[in-house]
């Protein structure tokens, strides 16, 4: 694990804290600034936060919460984002108290499966490219999802956001095509936590157009994601879905995803 925590502490993108209490190790925030298309500003990712138990009660999650949450701010990153688990009861009343929202569901499958979904007839799925036909087609589809709208004083700054994407060694997003106009997108990124030493898939995104709706093909696009995520060895594949998406909730428990936790934000 040492090349991953020296990884870890030399990235510029990474912000962890350890806190001392008694000049001993008490408790460790793992925080992270990652880029979300569709956005022209960081978004803060807690990956990781603990308090030793002899520790606990005397305010040090809160106080390491402070401390990232300031270095967000200093970022000027549209939100902060983490996951809990539904049996971290004490941590959840921390967030909370702190001004996190729960905005949804945490779903992850480990070991990652494979279901061979075949799409439907006239139906392609590909990896998105560095073409402007590729770029129009995912920003107007995500914001189809509810992610901000491209505008265009925004426009090239959304381009290049786009363009670091496709060009990123632990990303391999996918788009759906149906008789050739694009219809679905999947994105999908490969973290590493410190505390594995193979990748953790993760899908930010996953839209299919409404009119081309009941065709299996966001259970397409999830299992070529699942394909992509065992090709490169990823011990678990996970996502969030708003407490609203009741469908995408059916279609990740039928590819096999466990309902594990809940999202939270804290929006700038």
């Amino acid at each position: 694990h040492r090349g991953r925590y020296e990884a870890l502490v030399n990235d510029p993108d990474a912000a962890p804290f350890m806190a001392l209490a008694d000049r001993e190790p008490a408790g460790l925030i793992l925080f992270r600034f990652r880029r979300r298309l569709n956005h022209a500003t960081f978004e803060g990712w807690v990956s990781d936060l603990v308090v030793r138990e002899a520790y606990r009660g005397r305010g040090i999650g809160r106080a390491l919460l402070t401390a990232v949450i300031a270095e967000w701010r200093l970022r000027g990153g549209h939100q902060i984002m983490l996951e809990v688990g539904y049996d971290r009861t004490a941590a959840r009343a921390l967030y909370e108290a702190m001004g996190f929202v729960d905005q949804g569901k945490y779903f992850e499958i480990g070991p990652v499966a494979s279901r061979g979904v075949v799409p439907g007839a006239g139906v392609e799925i590909r990896p998105i490219t560095d073409d402007d036909d590729d770029f129009d087609a995912t920003t107007r589809l995500l914001a189809e999802l509810g992610r901000p709208a491209p505008d265009p004083e925004r426009l090239d700054a959304l381009r290049r956001v786009y363009l670091q994407h496709v060009k990123r060694a632990d990303t391999r997003s996918l788009l759906a095509l149906l008789d050739g106009t694009p219809v679905g997108f999947c994105s999908l990124e490969f973290r590493e936590p410190f505390f594995a030493l193979t990748p953790q898939g993760w899908i930010p995104d996953l839209i299919v157009t409404e009119a081309a709706r009941g065709r299996d093909i966001g259970a397409a696009l999830l299992d070529a994601a699942f394909s992509e995520a065992l090709r490169r060895g990823a011990y678990a594949v996970a996502l969030e879905s708003g407490h609203q998406r009741a469908v995408a909730h059916r279609l990740y428990a039928a590819a096999g995803m466990a309902d594990v936790g809940s999202f939270y934000t804290l929006k700038r």
